[in-house]
């Protein structure tokens, strides 16, 4: 499926790219040992702060070293390398000044690339293939950055992928909404049933 620009004809040809020509790893550390919020990466939501992850409880109240955990400015990915086949990666967008675990694996994009549109990206069963090819380890498989960096994918031009980031973002609210719906009906329906049966 293609998207028309302003003309009504078809944007530029996709490019394939390495996501290492698009891509540059954030390594940046919390050396001063600076008191920010520490935060996790759920399968689903993202970026979420540790202790709701773990049941109130963070890195700093367990003791450990918050040194070497990793610092997160605005519109920057992570993702577990042990776990970005189950969906373990999230982007910031606007949140800064937070910490997460050196573990993760951090990076930015290029100028070329609308953050939705790669972010869209990662959660498809197109990228998860690749995935499964460019793990390495032994038990567990893991996806480091140098082996993320050589995965190939289409890019489209810049406007096009903000017009299929927008699409398929709308598509995800959609479905949020009639989650919550749904939801909302469940509850609905136990209440009634439990009355019922008094």
């Amino acid at each position: 499926m293609r998207f028309k620009n302003g003309n009504n004809k078809n944007y530029i040809d996709w490019n394939t790219k390495k996501l290492g020509e698009v891509t540059t790893l954030i390594n940046k550390r919390n050396k001063n040992n600076e008191k920010l919020p520490v935060y996790s990466i759920n399968n689903k939501l993202g970026f979420v702060p540790q202790s709701e992850q773990f049941e109130g409880v963070d890195s700093e109240d367990r003791g450990y070293d918050i040194k070497l955990y990793k610092i997160i400015d605005k519109n920057t990915f992570a993702y577990n390398p042990a776990r970005i086949n189950v969906g373990s990666i999230g982007y910031s967008e606007n949140l800064e000044n937070i910490i997460i675990s050196s573990l993760y694996v951090c990076f930015k994009t290029d100028n070329i690339v609308n953050d939705n549109f790669l972010y869209q990206y990662l959660k498809t069963d197109f990228f998860n293939r690749e995935v499964l090819k460019n793990v390495e380890g032994g038990v567990r498989d893991y996806l480091f950055y140098d082996n993320f960096a050589r995965i190939k994918f289409d890019l489209p031009c810049i406007e096009e992928q903000k017009k299929i980031a927008d699409y398929l973002s709308s598509i995800d609210s959609k479905i949020d909404i009639e989650s919550q719906l749904l939801h909302k009906f469940e509850e609905q329906k136990r209440y009634l049933l439990a009355n019922l049966f008094i």
